[in-house]
């Protein structure tokens, strides 16, 4: 038998280690990082790094102008709008630009890498002009869409546009908070399953064009993760005599998509064929991955 002393000694050090059993197994897994996480964030890094040297190396290849004959050379707007990613479809990371003839976005281009589906480094490209477009990359042209790109309707029961810039943002924020939109997805399931998209609250680009007929604009995204899915374009279009908010929308998917506003279906394209993808104003092109 242990002394007195001892078995106190012994009882209290056996009762410290099954309280520090029962912690570790109650822990929470979180608050440890594994090393498994510690690999997905080092692999998760390196492979948006590789995305953005794909990127900078590819953006000097391309020229766009708009109109017939190169009328008008776009100008790019040299930083990404929007930054993004997809965790729920795989890992991708992409970077959204837009191309502008007097302040106003004429063509916007995600360019993005999927690591995971390994569909590869593509450019996915919409215009946004109400006249013909044409692009070309390394001096070969690769889409030339011969009509508008978007169609502008008179926002439902929207104020007139304000005098100041700062309350036309705020008009901006909130009619854009009317619509909704919802995609039928068939990238992972082969019979489509339907996602519900979601608005950035702030829009990406904020523009004011020297153009007569447009006062102001802004673009948001509507997008799955932060992968923007359709645009959202809103202008006060019109003359000094009456502004009025209109709209336009975009797709940046091959799948189907609606848009309502209040509940009320305003927009819907199908599943892209891309039968004549050359005079499309929606197109997805394949690139090589330099390094």
């Amino acid at each position: 038998m242990l002394p007195a002393r001892a078995g106190r000694i012994a009882l209290f050090s056996a009762a410290v280690i099954c309280f520090s059993l029962v912690q570790a197994a109650t822990a929470d897994p979180k608050e440890a990082p594994s090393k498994e996480s510690d690999s997905q964030k080092s692999r998760d890094n390196e492979e948006s790094e590789e995305t953005l040297r794909l990127i900078e190396a590819e953006l000097p290849n391309w020229k766009l102008w708009k109109g017939r004959g190169h009328a008008s050379e776009l100008q790019l707007e040299p930083k990404p709008v929007l930054r993004w990613t997809n965790p729920g479809t795989g890992r991708l990371y992409g970077d959204v630009f837009v191309w502008t003839q007097n302040g106003r976005p004429e063509v916007v281009m995600s360019l993005y890498k999927a690591f995971k589906p390994a569909w590869g480094f593509t450019a996915e490209m919409h215009s946004l002009s109400l006249a013909g477009v044409e692009a070309q990359r390394d001096g070969a042209v690769v889409w030339q869409p011969p009509k508008a790109g978007v169609a502008f309707r008179d926002v439902p029961d929207s104020p007139k546009p304000a005098e100041t810039t700062v309350r036309r943002l705020q008009q901006m924020r909130t009619l854009a908070g009317g619509f909704s939109a919802a995609m039928t997805d068939y990238r992972r399931n082969e019979t489509g399953e339907r996602q519900s998209l979601r608005l950035l609250p702030q829009p990406i680009y904020r523009y004011k064009s020297t153009n007569p007929e447009l006062l102001d604009g802004a673009m948001f995204a509507i997008v799955l993760g932060t992968d923007p899915e359709v645009f959202l374009l809103l202008e006060a279009r019109g003359s000094t005599d009456e502004w009025r908010w209109q709209y336009a929308l975009a797709r940046m998917n091959n799948d189907a998509v609606a848009v309502l506003h209040k509940d009320v279906e305003v927009w819907r394209v199908d599943r892209a064929k891309f039968e004549d993808r050359f005079h499309e104003p929606y197109i997805l092109i394949g690139l090589p991955e330099s390094r």
